[in-house]
C-alpha cells in the first residue's frame, strides 16, 4: 500500500474508543428481571444493537420516531429471550442507559494512539452516528477534541444522513483542505455495515475492530481486522512505520 506521510484516520465512537456495553448492563441490572441470571449480556446487546440499526433507517431524525425505535430495539432483544417488558420499563431503561453514558473513559490505548498520530502529523477524524446532542455529551466526555479538532468531527443529525450511506462519508471529503484531500483515508469502526461496508463504498481503506469477535462474513472487505485495542494500536503503528521507511527510501 502505497501512503503518504500524512494520511487521515476517521474513527467512529461508541465501542470503537470506549466499552458500551458496561452503561447497557448497568441499565439491564436496573430493570431487575428475575431471569437476568442466564441472560448473554453481550449478545443481548448485539441483538438490540441489530434491532436498532434495522430500524433506524426508516427512523431518520424526528425524535417521536427516535423514541419508538429505542422502545422497540430492547424490547425485542429481551423477547428473544422469551422476557417480555413495558413501554414504562424500556423507556426506563433508555433513560439510564444513556445516563451511564456520561461515565465513559477511553480505551487507555486510544489515547496512546492519538497522541502517537498528533505526534507523527496525521489528521485526525470522527465520523458517528447519533442525535446531536447525545454525541456531543460523548465527545465532551472522552475529551476528543484535544486531538480532533471540531471542524473534522462530523454528527449524522448535523448533515440528515448516516452511515452506511456514502453521502456521509463524501460530506466528510468536503470538508477537506484542498491541500490534504489526495491523502489515503482511513476508517475506524466496529459495526461491520455501517462503518466498513460504508467506508469501503467510497474507496477509504478501513480498520474493522471487531473487538466481541463477531463471526466475519465470507467475502470479508475490511483492509484490516483486530479484536482488541492494542491490536489496533499496534496496526497503525506498523502502518505508520511503513509509511516513513518508504519516504525515506525515496
Amino acid at each position: 500500500m502505497n501512503l503518504s506521510m500524512e494520511n487521515i484516520f476517521v474513527f467512529d465512537i461508541d465501542d470503537t474508543l470506549y466499552d458500551q456495553l458496561h452503561a447497557f448492563e448497568r441499565a439491564v441490572n436496573n430493570l431487575g428481571l428475575k431471569t437476568h441470571w442466564h441472560l448473554d449480556i453481550p449478545r443481548l446487546y448485539h441483538l438490540m444493537k441489530e434491532y436498532g440499526d434495522e430500524s433506524f433507517s426508516t427512523t431518520g431524525f424526528d425524535r417521536e420516531k427516535l423514541k419508538n425505535m429505542q422502545i422497540f430495539r430492547i424490547k425485542q432483544a429481551l423477547h428473544d429471550y422469551n422476557i417480555e417488558i413495558t413501554d414504562k420499563q424500556a423507556i426506563k431503561f433508555q433513560i439510564d442507559f444513556e445516563n451511564y453514558q456520561n461515565d465513559i473513559i477511553l480505551f487507555p490505548e486510544m489515547e496512546k494512539l492519538f497522541n502517537l498520530l498528533v505526534a507523527k502529523k496525521q489528521t485526525l477524524g470522527i465520523i458517528t452516528n447519533g442525535t446531536l446532542k447525545r454525541q456531543q455529551k460523548k465527545i465532551k466526555a472522552l475529551q476528543l477534541e484535544k486531538w480532533v479538532p471540531r471542524e473534522n468531527i462530523l454528527i449524522s443529525e448535523e448533515v440528515g444522513v448516516s452511515k452506511p450511506e456514502k453521502l456521509i462519508f463524501n460530506f466528510f471529503e468536503d470538508k477537506l483542505s484542498d491541500s490534504i484531500k489526495n491523502q489515503t483515508l482511513f476508517y475506524i469502526g466496529d459495526n461491520y455495515v455501517n462503518d466498513i461496508i460504508g467506508a469501503n463504498s467510497v474507496y477509504w481503506k478501513t480498520i474493522w475492530v471487531n473487538y466481541r469477535n463477531y463471526q466475519k462474513p465470507k467475502s470479508c472487505i475490511a483492509d484490516y481486522i483486530v479484536q482488541n485495542p492494542v491490536e489496533l494500536y499496534d496496526t497503525i503503528a506498523k502502518l505508520l512505520s511503513k509509511t516513513t521507511e518508504t519516504n525515506l527510501d525515496n
